[in-house]
């Protein structure tokens, strides 16, 4: 990044170096002397000229190469002060040593000053006859290092503002970054939630539906009243599987159904709603015991839902790939937690025991690995709990969580 001054930061660069040749080049033409002055310094009006080009070579170039114009500048000055000419060359030193200080770090412009000091209280001392340092020599020196200093000091300034807006914009540009970082971390965990619980609300209902629906195939030419119960179930879950993703796309679109208490229930189920959970696992032939260990106490709602979603899946699972017909829930409460724990009597490891059994593809028959697992597992850390899964040594799968509720007996 480029400091510029507040008078000429609109302009660009090269703009800038062709106004400095304009001021080198008016250093030019304004500067002869009088016939008396060369006269007196015993030079010609070309040796002036030759003396003179160098700096206005300087203060033209004195942007390109700040350090080089510099050098340059106070070797012409000490030689024009030996003439005698240690007044008119000075302002072209202060225009240098002021682009030094603007663009040069802090301890070489510092250093930069000094030499220059130096370099123009040695030109005004060979300026005079004989060389001398006195009081005359001291007036004169301050005088030529008023503006020089003055320059040198508008340089730092300028950059030491320029430098403060810079770091004030990079900091508002970290922080616009950041916030948009974290709208899009937002954003992607809204997509997660989102996908979590049309996935818990669908995957049960659908896994229901699809064994009603087998169900009914086969016994509707025998058993017509098995059947008339299998559709009377279809009906029920779709109706159940509607109203719970009305409610889900109503807090997607930040509606409140306040006509529809129903629907606002549904929408955030907990474990008081295990047994109709567990009675609509029921008609599909998984049958599900139900154990409740502790005092039953409110549970933050964070919690309260991801539990019952953790039963509801597991037991999706289970009716999706364990080909069996028993399994259990267990919920205990501690006094500092609570512990979900489901298991089925299905398709376990053939391994010895205490293997994990092979690993399988998501939603493949006999395995429990997929979306569900993953979805069950993000619920549980987002609450801040521990989670488990796998197969059983002796055959069957086990799906275990624990979520702290920050209370002591």
């Amino acid at each position: 990044m480029h400091l510029r001054p507040p008078l000429t930061k609109r302009l660009t660069r090269d703009q800038l170096v062709g106004l400095d040749v304009a001021v080198g080049t008016a250093l030019l033409l304004w500067g002869r002397p009088t016939d008396a002055q060369l006269a007196t310094a015993g030079i010609s009006l070309p040796s002036w000229y030759a003396l003179l080009t160098p700096l206005a070579c300087a203060v033209a170039a004195r942007r390109l190469w700040p350090r080089l114009a510099l050098g340059v500048s106070l070797a012409a000055y000490a030689t024009m002060a030996a003439h005698g000419f240690a007044k008119f060359p000075s302002l072209a030193v202060a225009l240098c040593l002021y682009q030094f200080a603007f663009s040069q770090p802090r301890f070489r412009a510092v250093a930069g000053l000094v030499l220059t000091e130096a370099v123009v209280g040695v030109g005004i001392a060979m300026g005079s006859s004989p060389v001398r340092f006195d009081n005359e020599w001291a007036a004169m020196w301050s005088g030529q290092s008023a503006p020089i200093v003055a320059f040198w000091a508008a340089g730092m300034m300028i950059r030491s503002q320029r430098a403060y807006d810079a770091g004030l914009r990079a900091q508002a540009e970290r922080q616009a970054q950041a916030r948009i970082e974290e709208a899009q971390r937002t954003v992607i965990e809204e997509r997660l939630g989102i996908a979590r619980e049309l996935h818990d609300v669908m995957a049960h209902s659908m896994s229901v539906i699809a064994v009603q629906a087998g169900v009914g195939r086969h016994v509707i030419t025998g058993h017509p009243d098995e059947a008339a119960k299998a559709l009377t179930a279809i009906e029920t879950v779709s109706r159940t599987a509607l109203r719970e993703m009305r409610a889900l796309l109503d807090v997607l679109r930040e509606e409140s159904p306040a006509d529809d208490a129903a629907a606002s229930d549904l929408a955030r189920p907990g474990l008081s709603d295990l047994p109709s959970l567990i009675e609509q696992t029921g008609r599909t032939g998984l049958q599900v015991e139900l154990r409740i260990r502790g005092a039953t106490r409110q549970v933050p709602p964070s919690i309260d839902l991801a539990g019952y979603r953790i039963v509801q899946e597991a037991l999706t699972n289970s009716v999706k790939h364990a080909a069996t017909t028993r399994a259990r829930a267990q919920v205990s409460y501690h006094p500092d937690g609570i512990e979900i724990e489901v298991t089925d009597e299905g398709r376990g490891s053939p391994d010895l025991p205490g293997h994990p059994g092979p690993a399988v593809a998501p939603d493949s028959p006999g395995g429990h690995v997929g979306h569900g697992l993953i979805g069950m597992r993000e619920r549980v850390a987002l609450c801040g709990g521990d989670f488990a899964a796998g197969h059983l040594p002796l055959g069957g799968f086990r799906v275990w969580a624990r979520f702290p509720t920050g209370e002591s007996a």
